[in-house]
């Protein structure tokens, strides 16, 4: 668990940052920590923190996000009572932001950022084509930054192919990861590890043992 009251996981389609949202948050909850969840995916109606309201809610995390009339609208919508929680310095925040569009809503809420100790992390997925190398990674966390108005203070690194991953594809991912983070001089904060294959990693980061929550329309 970190220091920092307010975590913003940022990152593109198919990083896996939102299945990572939702553990960290029931992870703090879990160690005894008041913790709410901030669904900030505002433009891509795909599988976003809302999904996983009912498991986050039954295990006492606090779910943000914007009407569930608009649950499914392409639109950028910020959750009417997210200034509310930000002022509740008792409360940890998990924030759960995609990239372009998403991360431009961020810059809206700067000066309550500056208020407030945060950590704000990019999760890489080696596995999607445009973070598939130190430079793809390098011009999206530049991006995201730019759009944001915030600066990425370490990388997540999630190499996945969902329930086909590999320990390989970690390691892997990690090398990229860890090149990257040099060139930027970042620290890589996790690694992320699914917890069928926590016995078969090693790493020199820490390891983030994942449990996938979110059901997609793939595995029916």
């Amino acid at each position: 668990m970190e220091d920092n009251r307010i975590t913003i996981f940022l990152g593109e389609f198919g990083s896996g940052k939102t299945e990572l949202a939702v553990n960290y948050a029931l992870k703090l909850q879990q160690a005894g920590q008041q913790t709410a969840i901030v669904d900030m995916d505002l433009i891509k109606p795909y599988f976003r923190t809302r999904e996983n309201k009912e498991l986050l809610e039954k295990n006492g995390v606090k779910v943000v996000a914007p009407d569930s009339r608009l649950s499914h609208a392409d639109l950028p919508v910020i959750p009417h009572n997210l200034v509310e929680i930000f002022s509740q310095t008792n409360t940890q925040v998990v924030m759960d932001v995609g990239g372009g569009e998403s991360a431009i809503a961020l810059g809206q809420l700067k000066r309550y950022f500056d208020q407030s100790s945060y950590q704000a992390l990019l999760v890489v997925n080696t596995k999607r084509p445009f973070t598939s190398s130190t430079e793809g990674i390098i011009n999206i966390l530049r991006r995201i930054e730019q759009v944001s108005r915030l600066t990425i203070s370490g990388l997540v690194s999630n190499a996945n192919l969902g329930p086909e991953t590999t320990s390989e594809h970690i390691q892997e991912g990690l090398v990229i990861v860890e090149q990257a983070a040099k060139a930027m001089t970042l620290p890589v904060k996790w690694v992320v590890v699914p917890d069928w294959l926590e016995q078969t990693v090693q790493a020199s980061v820490p390891l983030f043992i994942l449990k996938p929550y979110t059901h997609y329309p793939w595995m029916d």
